[in-house]
């Protein structure tokens, strides 16, 4: 009598629910992610040891590019758009609501005040554009133009909890870093992060984190 081979049943998944949160999730990130925008300038800097990140969020950057043009910058949007509604009131400036969105995507700039509307103007038209015009950095050198003061201080009346980071080049000129720093100790602010590029420690040394 032949053996009789018992029926083989294979295991079966319904993956139908389990594609329904992968795409759910794809579609969430996708639309609450916020892209960064390019900088207006490429800074090199110089590295070092530190073991003290940057701070993630609530963070106010001056950059210093290796032509001695001051570019400034804050990482969130809300802050962005409180802090340009603070400049337009004291600087008897009208942004329209699409340079205002223009305004919230740069995650920073060199633009003089009085050129704002005008540079905002190219990123509602042609924003393909914006990033091919020269910015001449924001005015550090006296007390009457003197910009990049009156930014950090709209700035920190938009957010109180920022915190502030120098971000120089390598090749970037003492003078203007003296300008910056005088900007901030105008405004009772002796305490910044300098940001600098990784390198190795050497051989027995210890973070005083």
């Amino acid at each position: 009598m032949p053996a009789i081979k018992p029926k083989r049943n294979f295991p079966m998944m319904d993956m139908t629910a389990m594609c329904d949160v992968a795409f759910l999730l794809l579609t969430f990130f996708i639309l609450t992610a916020q892209f960064k925008s390019q900088d207006a300038a490429t800074i090199e800097t110089p590295s070092s040891i530190s073991a003290i990140p940057v701070p993630d969020n609530d963070i106010m950057i001056i950059s210093i590019g290796k032509d001695g043009k001051v570019y400034f910058g804050v990482d969130n949007q809300q802050t962005r758009l409180a802090m340009l509604e603070n400049i337009s009131q004291t600087e008897g400036l009208q942004f329209s609501d699409k340079q205002k969105k223009v305004f919230s995507l740069q995650s920073n700039f060199g633009v003089p005040i009085r050129s704002l509307p005008q540079w905002l103007n190219v990123g509602v038209t042609t924003p393909d554009k914006m990033k091919d015009i020269p910015q001449p950095g924001i005015p550090t050198d006296s007390t009457a133009q003197n910009e990049l003061a009156k930014w950090i201080y709209q700035a920190r009346r938009a957010n109180n909890g920022l915190r502030i980071a120098i971000k120089g080049d390598n090749v970037s000129k003492f003078p203007v870093f003296k300008d910056v720093m005088a900007s901030l100790q105008a405004q009772n602010i002796n305490k910044f992060n300098l940001i600098t590029g990784s390198e190795a420690p050497p051989a027995g040394w210890t973070s005083d984190k």
